[in-house]
């Protein structure tokens, strides 16, 4: 009987239930890859700004510290050379130690592309999003211009160094073929565990909600846009409210208007969805798949929301897509004023969630590519 193919899979942060949202995602990969009999072990960077938890006692995962990287001009030198390069040392050195146990590399995320210098075992680079049909870069005095430049050139730099890419939506997938025409991408979506999600009942009063971290241009787009949309919302569904929930949202959403609840960071995503009848997420710009949208799925919560925040979600009944603000508000009505309406396209979110974003589905694709990377 041939053993199992083996993957090292190289986190940018530690895998958590209730970490940010790559860390959500990290636990759901790992199990995936599992459910399709693959030997997974994983190793994750712990940096300054990664959120802290008990790691889940099935997973094989080595935390390695990461501490930032000294201020000289020779640091300043290896940044142009290597853009968005902080885990090559000790992390990167930690990766060549233990990669030639496993058959594929997977270096999950942008920051993760350089720990394969020096590898003989194939690669692949999964790109969640690019930055560039993110944020703008700014004026070039500011450090958002600098920031956004640098991770430009990052992305720019993993595509044309790998051969393989994984791309999670199609808009991404485009993206990279521009950068690197070359490479083989392939197209997997993230996905979420669905046990830390339970189904919301829907039956309650009339609850529109929005999660996100205020910083992110794309949220920064949802949150003015909801400005315009959600009283008209209100004035057609009186007993409606919406809570916005996250860190710095008070910076975007100044003083709440009728019906609108400013809930702060949450300890729990999960319990936040859980509270919801509806996400109404009308985000103008971004790319890769938002993970805002696939937890509103797992709770069986309906979504209404733009091309973008749909951006890789198959068509379905629990999610409405809308770019105008006039069918976005008739969306939201309809789902807020019927709990039937709602309980239907809740039911139908958590189908698609299941069918398409649960772990063992979401990385069939991966397991494949990993095969022929074996095979070539």
């Amino acid at each position: 009987m041939p053993r199992p193919l083996r993957a090292l899979v190289v986190l940018t942060s530690p895998p958590l239930s209730e970490g940010n949202a790559q860390g959500r995602c990290a636990v759901a990969l790992l199990r995936g890859l599992r459910a399709h009999g693959v030997d997974v072990s994983a190793v994750a960077a712990r940096r300054a700004h990664s959120i802290t938890g008990e790691l889940p006692d099935d997973l094989d995962v080595e935390i390695v510290p990461v501490s930032p990287p000294p201020r000289s001009l020779r640091r300043q030198l290896d940044r142009v050379r290597r853009p968005r390069g902080e885990l090559r040392g000790d992390f990167a050195a930690r990766v060549r130690e233990l990669a030639p146990d496993a058959d594929v590399v997977h270096l999950d995320e942008t920051e993760a592309a350089w720990c394969d210098e020096s590898i003989d075992v194939p690669s692949v680079v999964h790109m969640h999003y690019l930055v560039r049909l993110d944020q703008d870069l700014g004026a070039p005095w500011t450090s958002s211009f600098r920031h956004v430049a640098e991770f430009a050139l990052a992305e720019r730099a993993a595509a044309r160094r790998h051969r393989y890419l994984v791309a999670s939506s199609p808009l991404v997938a485009d993206g990279l073929r521009a950068l690197s025409p070359r490479a083989e991408i392939t197209l997997a979506p993230l996905s979420l565990d669905p046990r830390y999600y339970d189904p919301a009942p829907l039956d309650g009063p009339p609850v529109a909600g929005i999660i996100g971290a205020g910083f992110w241009p794309p949220t920064q787009t949802a949150i003015r846009r909801l400005t315009r949309i959600w009283p008209r919302v209100i004035e057609r569904v009186p007993a409606a409210r919406l809570r916005i929930a996250g860190r710095r949202m008070s910076e975007i959403v100044g003083q709440p208007g009728r019906g609108v609840e400013l809930v702060g960071e949450v300890a729990s995503a999960a319990e936040f969805f859980n509270g919801l009848s509806l996400l109404l997420y009308p985000v103008s710009r971004g790319s890769g798949m938002k993970v805002k949208v696939l937890e509103a799925l797992a709770a069986g919560v309906p979504v209404v929301t733009t091309r973008f925040g749909a951006e890789g979600i198959d068509p379905g009944a629990g999610v409405t897509v809308a770019d105008d603000d006039d069918a976005l508000v008739a969306a939201a009505v309809a789902l807020l004023e019927d709990a039937e309406r709602r309980r239907a396209a809740g039911s139908a979110a958590r189908e698609l969630f299941l069918r398409r974003y649960a772990p063992e589905p979401a990385t069939e694709p991966l397991v494949r590519l990993y095969e022929r990377m074996t095979r070539t």
